[in-house]
């Protein structure tokens, strides 16, 4: 299938920005900090402002050739990343917006198309986000690194630590606004880009991520997952990767649990109703499990 993206002068994200400021300070992610802005506080102690809308711009002219190409490519949904905060209090943040859409009656299944009708969902009030053990901290204690080169010993990556030692507390993304992720021999064709789909392993999908078609695309983390999980819940009143119905569970491939050789992914389950954060080995693969990509800004 094929289809059709704007060009980078066509896209217009200061709805979308202004939107995502406000549903991030609507959740309580954003807070007044020290000097009068709005921003996050790191797992490094120090404050980090969120960039307005006039910055988001200047890192797009900046980095304009290779954008433009992933805009035609689909890449037109803006992500703003609180990477610096806390992997715990985003989570815990993520289960605090289920719970209050669910308290609403406003906690629906993921739509194939928008115009299809709101299909309510059950939730586990007791437990809804379930995450394995070892993402409690791991963050902070470094037993998840960062931008991973390989699924091994040797995986190149690095702490969140280290990281905001040389780049801000944010990260700006353009990614496909994709909640659902396709199965295999269901994506289209954007450009020369024919879409991730569902069925490959973690291993597989990062050397798709080496390939001509995908350059400059990143594999996303727990952070940006969480983030797009709230802002898609908060502006639309829908899961993502609600695989047992319109989607497929998502792998973060750009993080890794180097002592256990385990790739993050996340979903959410209607037999449990409840969304989750788990992990999978870097050579796993099922029809159902598939990956987003993005594009730093």
């Amino acid at each position: 299938k094929e289809g059709l993206a704007p060009s980078q002068e066509a896209l217009d994200l200061r709805d979308d920005y202004e939107s995502q400021v406000e549903a991030l300070k609507h959740t309580g992610i954003l807070e007044q900090l020290s000097g009068g802005e709005l921003g996050i506080h790191g797992i490094d102690g120090r404050e980090y402002h969120i960039p307005n809308y006039e910055e988001v711009e200047r890192h797009m002219s900046e980095r304009s050739e290779a954008l433009k190409i992933k805009i035609e490519q689909g890449f037109t949904k803006l992500l703003l990343v609180p990477f610096g905060m806390s992997l715990d209090t985003l989570a815990e943040k993520y289960k605090e917006t289920i719970l209050k859409h669910h308290s609403q009656g406003k906690l629906f299944a993921t739509k194939k198309e928008p115009t299809d009708p709101d299909v309510p969902l059950e939730l586990d009030t007791n437990q809804p986000l379930w995450i394995w053990d070892e993402y409690k901290g791991a963050d902070q204690s470094g037993k998840l690194v960062y931008n991973p080169k390989e699924f091994s010993q040797n995986h190149g990556g690095k702490t969140k630590t280290e990281l905001l030692g040389t780049d801000a507390g944010w990260r700006i993304l353009l990614i496909e606004d994709m909640p659902n992720i396709p199965r295999q021999n269901q994506g289209k064709t954007l450009g020369t880009r024919p879409q991730l789909e569902a069925n490959m392993t973690p291993r597989q999908y990062l050397e798709k991520l080496g390939l001509d078609s995908y350059k400059d695309e990143v594999g996303m983390t727990p952070e940006d997952q969480l983030t797009y999980a709230i802002l898609h819940l908060e502006t639309t009143n829908q899961v993502i990767d609600d695989y047992q119905g319109n989607g497929s569970i998502s792998y973060q491939i750009g993080a890794y649990f180097p002592a256990s050789g385990y790739v993050p992914f996340a979903y959410w389950d209607r037999d449990f109703r409840q969304a989750g954060l788990s992990r999978s080995g870097a050579d796993f693969r099922v029809e159902y499990l598939g990956v987003r990509s993005a594009v730093r800004v």
